[in-house]
């Protein structure tokens, strides 16, 4: 059975209580074991084999099917239910991790048995949270609570879960065997499908006329201002892969500081968490506000981050860097979810979710490119001028001034 998306309008349920609590927990168990399987992966690969270069190989063929399952996983959603969607990768994640587990007690893993497995995790990771985001309207809807105030609440736990999981999974990793820890991030996955099932949901949002012939890329032809949050999306993403995953490590490798690194990183989790709860509060009185400050904050945060000098400048854009993500990703979800109608939602989703991955590999090769002709001083400085390229374009395209400057249901 699927979801209903047409017939007439489903009697909604009571407000549950329940529901936010639930969704919380959901996205916390699922965003901790993602964070920490992203340790405790390379260093199993590493402790089985003792090749790095086999660490990269898992890395990058992961990579490859995440692309084609955030499209298919799309409009599997749509098709299948945002619900049964994400509890199926929430499920299917943790069986893949627990695979490694198993297969390394019955057989021995080996670089085939890690690709496949690795593979196989990659194929559940996106879908899941990509079902996750399309839910957040109706979650609203059920708990009585603003999707602003969810929005929030969501992008905190993001943010803790990228500042906790690596850190929480290194500390396991010493004192625990590698395949102890994986069982916990693959309970981290399972939880999060048990909350999933169990949460309380008002049904499906039932259209005025039949939806189930507009595709995922005729809504965004649609809509101007879709379109410019695609094109800010997969800008971003293409320079951001390349600082956080080349420049940055280079610059603190450099200066022997790799506890800068990480404190620099972590700079950004926390940023991202001030930067959620200023929303919180400040989407109350303008969206504009928020959309110009998140801007700004992110770009002057950027010049510290490319100065590429010493650490303090460098650990301080980081921080102002997050402080405008934690403002503007909220935002952006919330936008999205008021004007893309739900029965598309998993297709156009899954589209933006593509391109940000299909951007990152953009990113890092070009810095690879750039590397071998030029200094890091230089291909930063490059990465920031492309970063204002799409401020700029941020700032001035129609479809981003319409947005930003619709504090309600925004049109076209």
């Amino acid at each position: 059975m699927t979801e209903p998306t047409t017939g007439p309008a489903p009697t909604t349920p009571r407000t549950s209580k329940a529901s936010l609590p639930l969704f919380v927990a959901a996205e916390a168990f699922s965003l901790f074991g993602n964070s920490a399987i992203s340790i405790v992966l390379p260093w199993l690969v590493l402790s089985r084999t003792g090749d790095p270069a086999i660490t990269g190989l898992v890395a990058a063929v992961s990579a490859v099917p995440a692309i084609a399952a955030a499209l298919v996983g799309g409009w599997l959603i749509d098709k299948v239910g945002q619900r049964r969607m994400s509890v199926l990768s929430d499920f299917g994640s943790a069986i893949s991790v627990a695979g490694l587990a198993i297969v390394d007690r019955l057989f021995g893993l080996d670089i085939g048995w890690f690709v496949a497995l690795g593979v196989l995790g990659a194929l559940f990771d996106v879908p899941g949270m990509t079902a996750r985001e399309t839910l957040m309207g109706r979650v609203s809807r059920t708990s009585g609570i603003s999707l602003d105030k969810i929005a929030s609440l969501r992008q905190a736990v993001f943010s803790l879960a990228f500042l906790a999981g690596p850190a929480l999974a290194g500390v396991l990793l010493a004192v625990l065997d590698p395949i102890q820890v994986v069982w916990v991030t693959a309970g981290c996955s399972f939880a999060a499908g048990i909350c999933m099932l169990i949460l309380p949901l008002t049904a499906p949002e039932i259209p005025a006329h039949d939806a189930r012939e507009i595709g995922g890329i005729a809504t965004i032809r649609a809509s101007a201002a879709l379109r410019a949050m695609l094109v800010i999306g997969f800008g971003s993403a293409i320079v951001v892969a390349p600082l956080l995953g080349v420049l940055l490590p280079a610059h603190f490798a450099r200066l022997n500081a790799p506890t800068w690194f990480g404190a620099t990183m972590s700079a950004f989790a926390v940023g991202s968490m001030i930067g959620a709860i200023a929303y919180a509060a400040l989407s109350k009185r303008s969206r504009k506000i928020v959309w110009i400050g998140g801007l700004l904050l992110q770009t002057i945060g950027m010049v510290g981050f490319t100065t590429l000098y010493g650490v303090w400048p460098v650990a301080v854009g980081s921080a102002l860097v997050g402080v405008g993500s934690g403002l503007l990703s909220p935002v952006f979800i919330v936008f999205f979810t008021e004007q893309v109608a739900e029965s598309v939602r998993g297709r156009v989703l899954g589209l933006f979710n593509a391109l940000a991955l299909i951007a990152a590999p953009i990113g890092l090769g070009a810095i690879a490119i750039a590397l071998k002709v030029t200094t890091l001083e230089m291909a930063a400085l490059g990465l920031l001028a492309a970063w204002i390229v799409v401020m700029a374009y941020a700032f001035l395209s129609k479809g981003m001034r319409a947005f930003a400057g619709s504090d309600a249901h925004a049109d076209d």
